[in-house]
């Protein structure tokens, strides 16, 4: 072989030889890459053989236990021996399924949604109103019945609150039959008769009232009282037996006060018509006192006449005032007697009154007409009550929300079926507190995902509620004995955790085809690595033996031309 020759063939395995190390290398390398791949299989599996799913547990007609799994659909359909559960998301709103959320805007009523759902249908029946009964009620008392037929029942209601005289009574001060200073002076005999006869013999019995001796009016006029005379004191002539105590009882009393209006006023008395008159007492001085004031008075208008003589009109009216008004309030005692204008008034506030509350009663229909309820699956039925009042708030009546579209409304309208005020963000006027409905759909493809559940329950996107049946329902629920109570789902009997055997399984398949796959690679490397390193080495023999053939021909060249 020539010296070109050989050189070309030595450049031609160097390539090969490069080209080989350079497959080898990438050989190499993907046989690294199946290791990686092995690990990650290995990690799938092992995740797999962790990995869980929720169970929910139900019971067949026959009470035998049956699990399914978890998805909102298998929460949320009613079932037989059943807890009844709802999805909550973080607005608080009740997510519930296509088919629940058309059947609630398509009713306006419970009734029409039970309806819907085949446990119940719907009549409309004549009753009697609530309202009439309770204002009739209000009116007549429990006997009503009688009364708006025109008759007469037992009395109750605000009739029988009418007003009565004998409960409309007063206290006041009057003269006591039993004054024994009144008393003593117009029993006195014949002086008292000489007075009312127009004598001065009044100034006799003003005389034994006072008391023998001497005495100072309140102006500071003295005089003497003595028997005989005109001052004399002498009460065995004037019939008076005892006038030595009502003196001490006259000097313990007060005059009146009183006023005559007009001046005088004539008095039917038992010891004659008398005609009283003259200034009010003054109610601070004593009756013994005002005797020796109202004897001097009269005193100076007697005639002086020895026999005696007519008596002034003005004195006579003096002396009867004191004796009828002061002498006989002398004595007072606290007598009930009964206050006619209280009653009057009252009563006339109670005719008027009666009359308001049955004009009211006139505006109010005695009977309306009511869709009843009739169920035809009870239990079923309660489920769907439950649902509705969750969606809807406590009316039976779809809630009428402004600005928003919640279907179908109820026409009539009556007391019970108000729309409820929607100002108030409450659960009771069928929103949420941040002001949106009570519900949302969840769309059918999450409603039956297990796997989005327990996502979204795992993460806190939604919570549970379940229907527990207790006693006294939560007010504002529309329900009885019935409440929906939050519900951290691991504390719920009926909703448990187990190992994924199909997920287990499914990794498992797939984890030895994985490794299968990297081992047929592993081996097909290997056989390329091996027939390259064969190849490998006869190319290295070939280079050094072409290498040392150059070699030698480049000795001999040189001796030729040494």
């Amino acid at each position: 072989m020539g010296l070109s020759a050989s050189q070309a063939r030595l450049l031609s395995i160097t390539a090969r030889l490069s080209d080989n190390e350079l497959r080898s290398q990438t050989i190499t390398t993907a046989k690294m890459s199946l290791a990686n791949k092995t690990s990650e299989a290995s990690a799938a599996y092992l995740d797999a053989l962790n990995e869980s799913e929720l169970m929910f547990a139900t019971y067949d007609a026959e009470g035998n236990k049956v699990l399914q799994k978890l998805t909102g659909t298998s929460l949320t359909e009613y079932g037989i021996l059943k807890n009844q559960y709802g999805i909550i998301n973080t607005d608080g709103q009740i997510m519930v399924s296509e088919t629940d959320a058309t059947n609630y805007l398509d009713s306006a009523t419970l009734g029409e949604f039970l309806q819907k759902y085949g446990v119940a249908d719907i009549e409309d029946v004549e009753k009697e109103n609530p309202a009439y009964i309770d204002q009739a009620t209000l009116i007549y008392g429990s006997d009503w019945r009688n009364w708006v037929g025109g008759g007469e029942g037992t009395v109750g209601g605000l009739i029988a609150k009418e007003p009565q005289q004998k409960d409309f009574n007063k206290t006041e001060e009057v003269p006591s039959e039993n004054n024994e200073i009144y008393q003593a002076v117009i029993n006195s005999g014949g002086c008292l008769g000489g007075a009312v006869g127009g004598s001065c013999c009044y100034m006799h019995v003003l005389s034994d009232l006072i008391g023998p001796g001497e005495v100072t009016t309140s102006d500071g006029h003295t005089y003497t009282v003595v028997e005989g005379g005109n001052w004399a004191w002498n009460s065995a002539k004037h019939g008076v037996e005892n006038f030595k105590e009502i003196t001490e009882m006259l000097k313990e009393g007060h005059c009146s006060g009183d006023v005559i209006e007009g001046g005088s006023e004539t008095i039917e008395t038992s010891y004659g018509t008398v005609t009283v008159g003259g200034p009010a007492s003054d109610p601070s001085m004593t009756l013994w006192q005002r005797c020796v004031d109202l004897l001097w008075e009269v005193h100076n208008e007697y005639d002086g006449s020895a026999t005696g003589g007519p008596a002034q009109k003005e004195s006579l009216e003096k002396f009867f005032y004191f004796v009828e008004h002061d002498l006989k309030q002398a004595g007072t005692e606290i007598k009930t007697v009964p206050d006619v204008e209280a009653w009057e008034k009252a009563h006339k506030e109670w005719e008027e009154k009666v009359a308001e509350e049955i004009e009211k009663l006139n505006q109010i229909d005695p009977i309306i007409t009511e869709q009843t309820i009739v169920y035809t699956d009870k239990d079923q039925a309660q489920w769907y009550v439950n649902l509705w009042h969750r969606m809807n708030g406590p009316s039976d009546d779809k809630v009428q929300l402004d600005g928003i579209e919640n279907g179908a409304h109820p026409e009539h309208a009556n007391g019970e079926d108000e729309p409820l005020d929607d100002d108030a963000k409450t659960p009771e006027t069928g929103l949420t507190a941040n002001g949106k409905i009570l519900w949302t759909v969840l769309e059918d493809g999450l409603m039956n995902s297990q796997e989005w559940l327990k996502y979204a329950l795992d993460n806190g996107y939604v919570t549970l509620e379940r229907v527990n049946y207790t006693e006294p329902t939560e007010d504002g629920s529309g329900l009885e004995n019935a409440t929906w109570t939050s519900i951290i789902y691991t504390n719920a009997t009926d909703i448990t955790e187990q190992v994924n055997e199909a997920a287990i399984t499914r990794a498992e398949v797939e984890y030895q085809q994985t490794v299968r796959d990297i081992e047929a690679k592993d081996k097909q490397y290997d056989n390329l690595l091996k027939r390259l390193d064969t190849e490998h080495n006869a190319l290295q023999t070939e280079y050094d033996s072409i290498k040392s053939v150059i070699s030698k021909n480049i000795e001999r060249t040189l001796k030729m031309y040494s």
